[in-house]
């Protein structure tokens, strides 16, 4: 399968010119940007414009994640309108760059989200937030994607009604999609990810690549450093509709050393033998 390779990009990793060079020295297609706090406020129209006439001389493409602190789902009016806010901000910056996709959490983040009548209630107040979500995204042309998080499939219907829109597509992370079933749910993690390939299928757009550690608990360690048959996983993406594949590692290994850009070339070189 022919999948472009990326990267994630945070505040952290400034100055952000630096950190691209870097990565496309590495051979990366494109970044995943993303927009915590102070970001897309901070950053200068000429920072800005900058950064797109950078990616357009490297020939790099860029996506982005939409930020961590809001909740565009979340049963109270006046947090959800709040976040909402802050999402059309973020989108319409992100228009300016023609990205790739536009990444995006909706779980509530709510303690009483188990309680099934709460999920039920959460759900009938998200079909207008989809469809608000949808035409934004239709008057930017910009193709969005909901992320599984760290919650059971069983409880990630939210994320399968958003699918029904041609607008929306899914960003399926390796490491939540297993971690969230770990210890409640029988089944090795392969039918752990199964459940999402099979019930996703076409529109998984973007896949979140990392290794797991199953007895830590541990996601979002280097490819090759953790417990995943990265054979079989590339095989059951094969199926899928993935084009974008984000290398979305934080840590080297099991102790949660800190990645550097060496170990990340390893896990970009172990990726091209599958995507190219």
């Amino acid at each position: 399968m022919r999948v472009l390779l990326g990267s994630p990009i945070w505040y952290g990793n400034r100055p952000f010119r630096r950190t691209i060079e870097e990565l496309y020295a590495l051979g990366l297609d494109f970044v995943e940007f993303s927009l915590d706090y102070p970001l897309p406020e901070c950053m200068s129209n000429a920072e800005k414009t900058d950064l797109i006439e950078l990616l357009a001389i490297l020939g790099m493409g860029i996506a982005f994640h939409s930020p961590l602190d809001i909740t565009v789902m979340h049963p109270r009016e006046e947090l959800t309108n709040a976040s909402m806010a802050v999402l059309k901000r973020c989108m319409e910056f992100s228009a300016e760059f023609d990205p790739l996709y536009y990444n995006l959490h909706i779980h509530p983040r709510l303690s009483t989200y188990k309680i099934p009548e709460i999920r039920a209630e959460v759900k009938s107040r998200a079909i207008s937030r989809y469809e608000e979500i949808a035409r934004l995204a239709s008057g930017l042309g910009m193709q969005v994607c909901v992320e599984n998080d760290l919650v059971p499939f069983e409880w990630s219907d939210m994320i399968l009604e958003a699918l029904s829109s041609s607008r929306f597509y899914l960003t399926l992370d390796i490491g939540h999609a297993i971690l969230a079933e770990l210890g409640r749910s029988t089944g090795d993690y392969i039918e752990h990810i199964m459940r999402w390939v099979n019930a996703c299928g076409t529109k998984i757009a973007v896949v979140h690549l990392h290794d797991c550690s199953l007895d830590d608990r541990q996601d979002h360690i280097s490819i090759g450093r953790g417990d995943l048959d990265l054979d079989l996983i590339f095989e059951l993406l094969g199926s899928t509709g993935v084009k974008y594949m984000v290398i979305e590692v934080f840590w080297r290994d099991r102790t949660k050393s800190e990645m550097d850009y060496e170990e990340l070339r390893r896990n970009v070189e172990f990726c091209k033998r599958y995507i190219e």
